[in-house]
């Protein structure tokens, strides 16, 4: 699948639908439109089409010549063809789906046209290696089903069985489930109302199974269904919902994402009442309503259709008298006109350490232009260096604006940030640059702001943690010297100028000696004065 990611510098694009509260500027659009491409060297229908990064895979199938196992890939951005290994097993009317980058081919039908032979036959095809593997095999062998991915699980519903009576085949409601990464088989309920070549699709993790046919009511002059199935694996539980407004089935069945068309089923060509046909029909899931959208081309069934992009291509198939290798390229309803999502993942609603801040996206597909208004200044283009340089002390409010391919445009709600680089100021009240006659000293400090970090290096030694003012205990007797050092909630490291102080403690045995002699030379005044009285 295409990622749809660009580089600009430290700009980042990746598949996403996160964003904050979006301003709506401008909406411009192409939609609802057919074109016609490269078609595919082998003509064919009743094949299976799959995606992988950008490259359309068409495998096996059937035409005039019998029951195929081409593998032929469309590479979507050079609109050219290449041929790849064959699936070992020659089929038509398997279903397929991509799953983690593989391409899983299960049932269906091989050998002679008119004497098909069921399978229920796994084989996995490697775009990566150009290589095919052989899993498990399905326990019941059907055909003209689909597969459809929900919860690391393949879903394959319905189909049909052949059998030994005129008829030749029945419709079943089997419900089987595949799991790829332990090469395993359950069986889940089955669906209320048994049908083949139906068109499906998974919307919000619930499996939807449109229109189909029973019995033999496969040819142009059948009675095809009108059901709209709905299955949730969640609960292994069904319901009914709209029916689609014509009966019809083999038809192209495929859904739009919501990144650049809104998010619907769609149901093209295929056979109804009036034989092959033309119509498009839309399925609003919401809404749980049908539209009428611009019919394809070339009225066909048997055709494979698969979404890129939101962009559906319709390859090959039959049109009553011929195979087709024809490709017709749809654009749906409202293609262009949904708006692009992004989110800001730099600056964020915090306080900064640094003059520079990036500017980082997560946008959900390619854009055109990136502006920035900083604080309610005049938008500027951002070319070259995503980052806000020489960014002054402070705060500041910023708004970015993307415009995508279509020309759309939005814009951010306000984001809000502080450029804080100055380190913390730190005032030392005590120890002073003076004399101390006492072992204990209390150091006192006071700091101008928040910090997240206080520490101190006592003459030199390794710096000591400490959460506030302590008293430096038991000092030996001599010259002292003291720094302290804070960090703040950003990172910003401060420290104290060198603090130089001297620990002189005054002898007990001398003090009590000095009082001693002046207590004596008092007593001596005293008694001299006495006497000459």
């Amino acid at each position: 699948m295409n990622k749809n990611s660009i580089l600009l510098i430290l700009i980042m694009m990746v598949v996403s639908g996160l964003s904050p509260a979006l301003q709506v500027l401008s909406v411009k659009g192409f939609e609802n439109q057919w074109s016609t491409v490269s078609q595919m060297p082998t003509a064919r229908g009743f094949h299976g089409v799959a995606e992988v990064d950008g490259k359309i895979y068409n495998i096996g199938g059937q035409n005039e010549t019998g029951i195929l196992a081409n593998n032929e890939v469309y590479d979507i951005s050079t609109d050219t063809w290449s041929v790849k290994t064959s699936m070992p097993t020659a089929r038509s009317s398997f279903a397929i789906v991509a799953y983690q980058n593989k391409i899983y081919c299960i049932g269906g039908v091989f050998g002679e046209i008119d004497n098909p032979e069921p399978t229920g036959l796994t084989e996995v095809y490697d775009p990566n290696t150009d290589s095919w593997e052989t899993k498990r095999s399905m326990s019941s062998a059907r055909s003209d089903l689909s597969a459809n991915v929900v919860n690391n699980a393949i879903y394959l519903i319905g189909g049909k069985q052949y059998q030994g009576l005129d008829i030749g085949f029945r419709e079943v409601a089997l419900n089987e489930v595949f799991f790829p990464d332990n090469d395993s088989w359950i069986e889940k309920s089955p669906m209320f109302i048994s049908v083949f070549g139906y068109a499906s699709s998974v919307i919000d993790g619930k499996i939807f199974i449109i229109g189909g046919s029973r019995q033999f009511q496969e040819t142009e002059t059948g009675i095809a269904v009108q059901f709209n199935q709905m299955y949730d694996p969640k609960i292994d539980a069904w319901r009914n919902l709209a029916g689609i407004p014509t009966a019809k089935s083999h038809a192209g069945s495929g859904l739009t994402k919501g990144v650049t068309a809104p998010a619907m089923q769609y149901c093209i060509g295929g056979l109804d009442q009036g034989g092959y046909s033309d119509i498009n029909y839309a399925y609003n899931i919401e809404q749980n309503n049908w539209t009428i959208a611009t019919p394809i081309p070339t009225a066909r069934a048997y055709l494979g259709l698969v979404e890129v992009n939101d962009v559906f291509y319709a390859i090959g198939g039959f049109d009553g008298n011929k195979w087709l290798g024809t490709n017709e390229v749809y654009k749906p309803l409202n293609y262009g006109t949904v708006l692009p999502k992004f989110t800001v993942l730099s600056p964020e609603n915090k306080t900064y350490a640094s003059n520079n801040v990036s500017i980082i996206l997560s946008v959900n597909r390619p854009i055109n232009w990136i502006g920035i208004s900083l604080n309610d200044r005049e938008n500027v283009t951002l070319i070259g260096d995503a980052i806000l340089s020489k960014l002054l002390d402070g705060e500041y409010k910023l708004i970015i604006y993307i415009n995508d391919t279509f020309g759309n445009e939005v814009g951010s709600d306000p984001l809000q940030f502080i450029v804080d680089t100055k380190p913390p100021s730190i005032s030392v009240l005590s120890p002073e640059n003076k004399f101390y006659g006492e072992l204990d000293i209390l150091s006192t400090i006071v700091i101008d702001e928040p910090v997240s970090w206080i520490g101190y290096s006592l003459d030199g030694q390794e710096t000591v943690t400490i959460t506030g003012n302590v008293t430096l205990a038991v000092l030996s007797e001599g010259d002292h010297n003291i720094i302290f050092y804070a960090t703040d909630i950003v990172g910003n490291k401060g420290s104290t100028e060198i603090i130089y102080f001297n620990v002189a403690q005054f002898p007990m045995l001398i003090l009590i000696m000095v009082v001693l002699i002046i207590i004596i030379i008092i007593m001596a005044v005293y008694l001299f004065s006495k006497k000459k009285q």
